[in-house]
């Protein structure tokens, strides 16, 4: 395992601990993780608009929200992957999201193979959409029991890039909340919501590998679209290689604090987004390499690059072997491009009826009179041939023979 992933796995056996278990898998924790956590507390602590008990709850709340909703992603994954045969080994929880190790089932069709890894990669997106109504529901049986306070329809922190903000704060006014509780549960609820609908948007709409897009595109392209694993390779390469120097500038704006991607100057996520994007890199370089070793089939997302068997034409005819090359299958060659002629009415070179046929004409079509006419009489004695009876056919045999 190397790039992203490999790294996942180095810090889960060296630099996290054990959190106790998700359904029957056991679960760790990345320490840099913790160290982030610190850094957004200290970086709370020291804004002082808000009463320090609530920077506090505001921090560690809204981080447990974020790891509830990357645990509940990635158990999709590992759900699936079970359905499918496979088993979970761990599921990591590190400041890239999380991470969650499965194994595959066993089977011999590569083609199989890709429709699970299709289903794996969808399970986790989709569980944001019964936890996104669910948070929904509560956000709107919660704005009921205040209902003294004016507040937008729940419905709306749906809607992504325009959420309205969570009611206002104000003892002395009737239409806000009068308690930081009563206000910090709804920012609570309409976070949750919002976590759900940009973690969905970014993972299925951001195809830089390995997101959960780039793995959709990829094995859709080959399942859907009847694209080969090369050409799927190609389109992989040419969305997540520049979004990744993307992720890389824009995290080195953030630091200065210009980004145009919403991030925000100091602490640790601008080093955090700018290693991301060097472990993408990384991951698109490793595929790059083995498009260029014509080896993509070694890769768990091109398993349609190698056939099991190749159709060889000898002398004997054509046979169905087992494929023993370690190599890809050669692209197809590209269909020859169609060449249109100009069509001119009453341009044709008629002749009038009983005339005798010219050979001239033919002249026309890049082909010599005396070549058509020869090409014309083996036409000629071809069907002549097919006419003839067994018994005309025995004869000319006999008569070979003497």
């Amino acid at each position: 395992m190397n790039g992203l992933g490999g790294t996942g796995a180095q810090q889960s056996k060296d630099c996290s601990f054990a959190a106790g278990s998700v359904a029957g898998a056991p679960l760790r924790v990345s320490w840099f993780l913790v160290i982030l956590f610190l850094s957004q507390l200290v970086d709370a602590i020291n804004e002082h608009q808000l009463p320090l008990w609530v920077r506090i709850t505001q921090v560690t709340v809204n981080e447990l929200l974020l790891l509830f909703t990357v645990l509940c992603h990635e158990m999709g994954h590992g759900t699936m992957a079970r359905r499918c045969g496979g088993t979970i080994a761990e599921v990591l929880l590190w400041p890239f999201g999380g991470i969650c190790f499965t194994t595959r089932g066993p089977t011999q069709d590569p083609k199989q193979s890709l429709t699970n890894e299709l289903y794996i990669v969808a399970a986790g997106p989709a569980t944001h959409f019964p936890m996104s109504f669910a948070w929904v529901v509560l956000l709107g049986a919660y704005g009921a029991a205040v209902s003294h306070v004016v507040r937008p329809s729940s419905y709306l922190y749906l809607v992504p890039f325009g959420s309205p903000p969570p009611p206002c704060f104000n003892p002395g006014w009737e239409g806000c909340f009068h308690s930081y509780s009563g206000w910090l549960m709804y920012s609570f609820l309409a976070r949750a919501i919002q976590l759900n609908v940009m973690l969905f948007l970014f993972n299925v709409f951001f195809p830089m590998y390995p997101m959960d897009g780039a793995k959709l595109i990829v094995c859709s392209l080959q399942l859907f679209c009847g694209a080969s694993a090369r050409c799927a390779a190609k389109v992989l390469l040419c969305t997540s290689i520049p979004l990744s120097v993307i992720f890389i500038g824009d995290a080195l704006l953030s630091a200065m604090g210009r980004s145009f991607m919403g991030g925000r100057g100091g602490g640790l996520q601008p080093s955090i987004m700018a290693y991301m994007g060097i472990m993408c890199l990384s991951e698109s370089y490793r595929i790059y390499r083995l498009f260029q070793e014509e080896r993509l089939y070694t890769h768990p997302l091109f398993a349609l690059a190698r056939s099991d068997t190749t159709r060889v034409v000898d002398r004997h005819g054509a046979t169905t072997r087992l494929n023993t090359s370690e190599r890809d299958d050669p692209e197809a060659a590209a269909a020859p491009q169609v060449q249109f002629s100009e069509i001119r009415a009453f341009a044709g070179q008629g002749r009038s009826l009983g005339e005798v046929p010219s050979t001239a004409p033919y002249q026309n079509l890049g082909m010599p009179a005396d070549s058509r006419a020869a090409w014309l009489k083996r036409m000629e004695d071809d069907q002549a041939q097919r006419n003839k009876t067994v018994r005309e056919l025995e004869d000319e045999r006999l008569v070979a023979k003497r």
